[in-house]
């Protein structure tokens, strides 16, 4: 008789938490540019529901956002491509696939032009790319735009060919080991 009422009472506290998870909308965390200047116009928020997803986008929980030159710039006002305030930055994160399509589970890195510095991110399904095995969150979502931005130099803009050679002259952070590898894809010398 004791261990029915025992259950009785569990069951009764789980239709209870069933019932205000559906009336509590879920919640999430992000970063919001509310002005141009310091870190003081960068404010955390909490919203309410999930990103709204439009056909084609695939619902991703960030574990680690990217912080680059351009979120910088955005963030002081010298980046033009970034909507204006109240905006949320980030152009790059990592994290796992939620809802929509194949593959909910997959680790992934994301590329968009800005939204990224939120724990749930709506973005099309073309954003995001497969992490490879064994990567951590922190290293994807610091390859995105490193990566796209050493490749443009190199490829789109210095018009390297197989066997050429590359002069880096100066280079920071990752932009030290990013052409050497890119140009070894080629036989290039660096």
């Amino acid at each position: 008789r004791e261990a029915r009422r025992k259950n009785g009472a569990r069951e009764t506290e789980r239709k209870a938490r069933c019932e205000r998870a559906r009336q509590d909308p879920p919640t999430y965390r992000c970063l919001v540019l509310t002005g141009h200047g310091g870190y003081d116009k960068v404010k955390l928020q909490v919203k309410k529901g999930l990103p709204a997803l439009a056909k084609g986008d695939v619902l991703v929980r960030v574990k680690a956002c990217g912080l680059n030159f351009a979120d910088l710039m955005a963030r002081q006002g010298l980046y033009d491509r970034l909507p204006p305030p109240p905006v949320t930055p980030g152009m790059e994160c990592s994290g796992v696939l939620e809802a929509l399509g194949e593959g909910v589970g997959d680790k992934v890195l994301v590329l968009h032009r800005c939204g990224l510095w939120q724990e749930l991110v709506a973005v099309p399904a073309n954003h995001t790319f497969l992490m490879p095995e064994g990567m951590s969150f922190e290293e994807a979502a610091a390859i995105p735009v490193n990566y796209i931005s050493a490749y443009m130099m190199l490829f789109d803009f210095g018009n390297l060919r197989p066997h050429q050679s590359v002069l880096v002259h100066m280079a920071a952070d990752c932009f030290v080991l990013l052409p050497w590898f890119l140009c070894l894809t080629q036989g290039a010398v660096l």
